[in-house]
């Protein structure tokens, strides 16, 4: 059944894992397939993830099919991966989601609260919990926008590691929409080092995480990153612009 408000953003009863991790094991390596079609998809320094056992990850989102190479890259272990909330919610379509480990986010302090509190008892199960901190999906863009700060509060609240994930695009050998150029970007998926909260958070008076230091940290991340595309020569000749909502789905 779909998502509804007031139950726990992410179910942990026992057959819903298990159903779960049967979807998972199902259909991300064939929707992976038709990824890789398109986008020639790679990955880069994937060992990174390997060694740590709890973690926040956080990437640019710049396709439809990103949800499909994220959940790929950790397999066979399963990830937790946020999404807007409305998304979740929706009949049929919603639980599909939730088996493919989505987990609706909504705005505000009592929206986060309840992802911290489940996040604490989601870790026993999974390693990662997945976001997409610019909010909307830039399709093909290689300049990250601004981040939200919700995935840098919950890494320093629980003291894990934030592992940034970075898309970065090329246009292959021939000239992008030329006789025997691409139309569609070949993407890499680079791994970068995990970045810990007390490189960023500081404490007021109070022993309290101040909000500053939160936006320091999703900053610090940021740049790191788009300082990764700008190293590997990110080609931004495919950007379209913002992905469009789906009418009555997520708008």
């Amino acid at each position: 059944m779909p998502y509804k408000r007031g139950r726990p953003l992410i179910d942990l009863f026992p057959l819903f894992r298990i159903a779960s991790a049967w979807t998972f094991l199902l259909i991300i390596p064939v929707s992976m397939l038709v990824n890789f079609i398109q986008h020639r998809t790679r990955y880069k320094y994937r060992y990174r993830i390997y060694g740590i056992k709890k973690a926040v990850t956080v990437s640019n989102h710049t396709t439809f099919f990103d949800p499909v190479k994220i959940a790929f890259l950790t397999l066979p272990r399963l990830i937790f991966q946020t999404l807007l909330g409305a998304t979740v919610e929706f009949p049929v379509l919603g639980t599909f989601i939730r088996l493919l480990g989505g987990v609706p986010l909504h705005g505000g302090k009592k929206g986060y609260d309840k992802l911290l509190e489940i996040s604490e008892k989601a870790f026993k199960y999974r390693r990662y919990i997945h976001f997409y901190p610019e909010g909307e999906c830039f399709l093909y863009n290689q300049e990250i926008k601004k981040f939200h700060t919700g995935a840098f509060r919950l890494s320093a609240e629980l003291n894990i590691p934030v592992i940034p994930l970075v898309t970065v695009f090329s246009e292959g050998i021939f000239k992008p929409w030329s006789f025997f150029g691409r139309t569609l970007p070949n993407e890499k998926l680079v791994v970068m080092e995990p970045v810990y909260p007390v490189q960023y958070i500081k404490r007021d008076s109070n022993g309290d995480i101040t909000l500053e230091s939160i936006r320091e940290f999703a900053e610090g991340v940021r740049q790191k990153m788009q300082r990764e595309i700008i190293r590997r020569k990110g080609s931004a000749v495919f950007y379209r612009g913002q992905l469009q909502r789906i009418k009555g789905l997520n708008d």
